[in-house]
């Protein structure tokens, strides 16, 4: 082989080998990026759809989480993947469509993420401080035309993937870190139409047009109007000398004053001037409130309520105070034993429910328990728990407001009420809460006791799916993998097998109340012979379901009723057999025609 042959040979293997090297570093590098995403992919789009209102319902009907295949994720609206048949989600697209909410923090677990958009909505409240950790390889981030306010997160500039960053059209506050100059990747940037103040950064590889910043008065410099510099003599010197009159004044204010209490003291003694300063302080920060001052700025910084802020969103009082009108009795729909519930419109146009908890008990420990749960669970029917209040001696909770109110309501109210809510509206609301009890029973990494099931604490939304809510008395089994939030719950080693049957007799008394409109405490082993033997159930049936075609549904029901209600708790069916049951029977006697009203159980 001669010289060339041998050179030629040499370069093609070392070629070779420089090929082969860098591909596996693309593959590494792609790999680095992509297989962070885990099962987790599925958990963020459930806690996006769970934590923004969804007025439209785009999300409620294109975003279903009963599908276990491959890559079902990928199908929603607004979701790419990075593959068609794995839950990897590349990005999320969600522009102009009605969402409103706070910026969602499940994103976190979306760890293949590289586009977010939720342009055009209504998104509020501030941005996460430590936002790089929810979007670390995003490449493209539109959070424009929201009502996002407070200052834009130092942490923005940790994003070193960014190539496109919008956020004009919000109330966004404060200087533009300069530490966003630094982003090299950079190609598209607007802040326009904000609040915004200071310079503006300097950027390493591009140049912005002034449209980019448009309306916001307080920005300056390149290309805005250049900052007052150094060496502006004249404003320096007004600045100075008004500066030192200040100080001349407020020295001359402060000497005076600092004599005129040192002469009260002398002669009036410390009482006095602490009463003064006391009404000085009370005039400035306090609002009334139902007869009473309330200070402005009071905040509660023990460690189990800050404990709590990780958990769900805490509320002011005086916020919650204005929205309902001080609390007025024309706002009031509900007196329940821990309180009273009031509906409220707050300031980002949501319609919530608040509970006002009975100030002369103590009703700590109920308190704490119902946001640590309601807070931690998330079930599409599950009242959904928005915020808290922990102020001086008042406790409320704000949760969704439900339209349609409780099912104890629509049973026993009057006879009209009960003609609506028919039979297949009714197998429909005892079909989602057997679903949710038996998710709660065995939900895989925890279990969790209900304990205080009744047609009270089943509310119903504006579609009539039934929400439980009252978890104020629920416990949690330990489990050898227990979720942080869900580990603040009251714990049990475990759970003896009549400690769930205690909610499937529960849940039998409110299936008997539902078909028989009897109350509950006319329902009970003693009380009705429901043995199979010689159950007659048509006699005890609500005349409003009968004769309407449904007569063998409602016997299987009836018997199934009896058998969560039976006396021996170790011969009663666990919840999920129930709701497989239900579920069953639902989908066999589906046959209303009714496209408002369907059976279905998914």
């Amino acid at each position: 082989m001669d010289s060339k042959t041998k050179n030629f040979t040499h370069k093609m293997f070392t070629f070779n080998i420089l090929h082969l090297v860098v591909l596996f570093f693309v593959v590494l590098c792609n790999s680095s990026l992509r297989c962070n995403a885990v099962g987790s992919d599925i958990d963020c789009l459930r806690s996006i759809k769970e934590s923004l209102a969804d007025p439209l319902g785009i999300l409620a009907f294109t975003w279903k989480f009963d599908n276990l295949t491959e890559g079902f994720i990928c199908k929603f609206a607004g979701i790419q993947c990075w593959h068609p048949d794995e839950n990897k989600v590349l990005s999320i697209s969600l522009p102009d469509m009605g969402l409103i909410g706070e910026f969602p923090l499940g994103i976190r677990n979306c760890t293949s993420l590289i586009a977010l958009d939720l342009s055009s909505n209504k998104l509020y409240g501030t941005f996460p401080s430590d936002i790089s950790k929810f979007i670390g390889f995003v490449v493209t981030l539109d959070l424009s035309s929201n009502e996002f306010s407070g200052a834009i997160p130092v942490s923005l500039a940790n994003c070193h993937f960014l190539n496109n960053l919008k956020l004009e059209n919000n109330k966004l506050e404060g200087q533009i870190p300069p530490g966003i100059g630094l982003l090299d990747r950079l190609k598209t940037f607007n802040v326009a139409n904000n609040m915004l103040t200071g310079p503006v950064p300097r950027f390493i590889n591009a140049n912005f047009p002034a449209e980019s910043y448009a309306n916001n008065p307080g920005l300056c410099g390149e290309p805005l109007e250049p900052c007052v510099a150094v060496g502006n003599y004249h404003f320096l010197f007004k600045t100075v000398l008004s500066r030192r009159v200040l100080f001349v004044c407020g020295f001359v204010t402060g000497w005076s004053l600092s004599t005129f209490v040192g002469i009260y003291l002398f002669f009036l003694g410390l009482p006095g001037v602490k009463k003064i300063l006391l009404l000085i302080k009370n005039r400035t920060k306090v609002m009334v409130i139902a007869g009473n001052e309330w200070p402005l700025e009071e905040v509660n910084n023990d460690p189990k309520i800050l404990h709590l802020e990780t958990i769900v969103t805490r509320m002011s009082f005086v916020e919650l105070s204005k929205a309902t009108s001080n609390f007025s009795q024309h706002n009031e729909i509900g007196n329940g034993m821990l309180g009273k519930v009031y509906k409220a419109l707050v300031p980002n146009g949501w319609t919530v429910a608040i509970k006002r908890f009975h100030v002369s008990e103590d009703l700590e420990e109920e308190f704490v328990s119902e946001i640590k749960t309601l807070g931690s669970l998330r079930h599409p029917n599950l009242l959904p728990l928005i915020g808290f209040c922990s102020e001086r001696n008042e406790r409320l909770l704000v949760y969704k407001y439900m339209s349609n109110g409780n099912l104890h309501e629509w049973l026993h109210s009057t006879d009209d009420n009960a003609r609506l809510l028919d039979f297949p509206l009714r197998v429909k609301i005892i079909v989602g809460a057997a679903k949710a009890l038996a998710w709660l029973h065995d939900g895989g990494n925890f279990h969790v006791v209900h304990s205080n099931i009744s047609s009270q604490c089943i509310l119903l939304d504006e579609n009539f799916d039934p929400k439980l809510s009252n978890f104020w008395e629920a416990t949690l089994a330990k489990t050898n993998d227990i979720d942080s939030n869900l580990s603040l719950l009251p714990i049990v080693e475990s759970f003896d097998f009549t400690t769930y049957k205690k909610d499937v007799y529960r849940f039998g008394v409110v299936l008997l109340e539902l078909l028989t409109r009897k109350e509950s405490y006319e329902l009970s082993c003693s009380s009705l012979n429901l043995s199979s033997s010689s159950f007659a159930g048509p006699l005890d049936v609500d005349k409003l379901l009968l004769g309407q075609g449904f007569d063998d549904m409602v016997m299987q029901l009836l018997e199934l009723a009896s058998n969560c209600m039976k006396f021996i708790p170790d011969q009663r069916p666990t919840m999920l057999q129930v709701y497989l049951t239900v579920a069953a029977i639902a989908r066999v006697h589906d046959q209303t025609g009714n496209p408002e009203i369907q059976l279905h159980v998914d």
